[in-house]
């Protein structure tokens, strides 16, 4: 009697197949949904990023303006160094949004009220413009 008794501990020592089926589907489900938040929040940083490099932009410029006295013809002016100065920004890669396109660039600036040149990118999945002009315009 004894000896059926630990025979039937020896086979209750491991989990079921069954168990172990419920456990997975438990963690790929957990997973997926993190996923599906991971994302959202990258898109979202990819978003707030492009913001970050416009005022970067904006603000190089703004330096190239001062020094030259008017805006630069194209972004890539930005990148020359010459005897006014420059380089206003590291490398040609601060010219490209998060998404690797190139910043739209206007140096009439119409959204800012011919003040300042118009800068902007366009979210690639929502078509949504992102300006450094003020809001509502």
């Amino acid at each position: 009697m004894l000896q059926r008794h630990e025979t039937n501990r020896q086979r209750r020592a491991a989990f079921t197949l069954m168990e172990m089926l419920v456990v997975v589907a438990i963690i790929v489900a957990l997973a997926g949904l993190g996923g599906y938040y991971f994302m959202g929040a990258l898109e979202e940083a990819k978003v707030d990023a492009g913001k970050t490099n416009l005022k970067t932009l904006t603000n190089a410029c703004d330096a190239y303006s001062m020094k030259r006295g008017g805006y630069p013809d194209s972004l890539q002016q930005l990148l020359n160094k010459d005897e006014m100065g420059g380089p206003y920004v590291k490398g040609p890669e601060f010219l490209l949004d998060p998404w690797g396109h190139p910043f739209n660039y206007d140096k009439g600036g119409a959204k800012n009220q011919q003040m300042a040149p118009d800068i902007s990118f366009n979210h690639p999945k929502t078509g949504e413009m992102y300006g450094n002009w003020p809001k509502g315009r």
